[in-house]
């Protein structure tokens, strides 16, 4: 028995360091791409409230490194259109300025005016059953 379990465990062990090797390269890979759209959502972060939080000098020096970098680095670039498109996506569902308050409006009165239609169906299902 001790043999059989000696060249059981010379036959498994490969494969088991092949899994292991095979578990840390998906680690290393799948940190070192969520570290890079980390940083990417950090960097949009900053520059977006950089304006506000940020004295002038830094954020045009910020700004100025992004458009050299946006210039030299496609990946850059795609990261950059992806998140601000995605920042300002929130912002485009209330232009051009819907208002509010006509659209509760003409939603209460087409609830309204489903529950006079379905009152009125239900009405005619009465008579026509009384008159049965």
């Amino acid at each position: 028995m001790s043999a059989f379990r000696q060249s059981l465990k010379v036959v498994v062990f490969p494969f088991r360091a092949a899994w292991f090797v095979v578990l840390s390269a998906n680690f290393i890979i799948v940190s070192a791409v969520g570290l890079f759209f980390a940083s990417f959502v950090a960097y949009g972060v900053a520059l977006v409230f950089s304006y506000a939080f940020l004295p002038t000098e830094w954020a045009q020096a910020l700004w100025q490194w992004a458009a050299d970098l946006y210039a030299h680095s496609s990946w850059f670039k795609a990261a950059t259109i992806t998140f601000f498109a995605l920042v300002f996506l929130q912002f485009l569902r209330f232009w051009p300025g819907r208002d509010p308050v006509a659209y509760a409006t003409r939603e209460r009165e087409m609830t309204r005016l489903n529950e006079d239609l379905i009152a009125a169906r239900r009405q005619e299902e009465l008579r026509a059953k009384l008159r049965a």
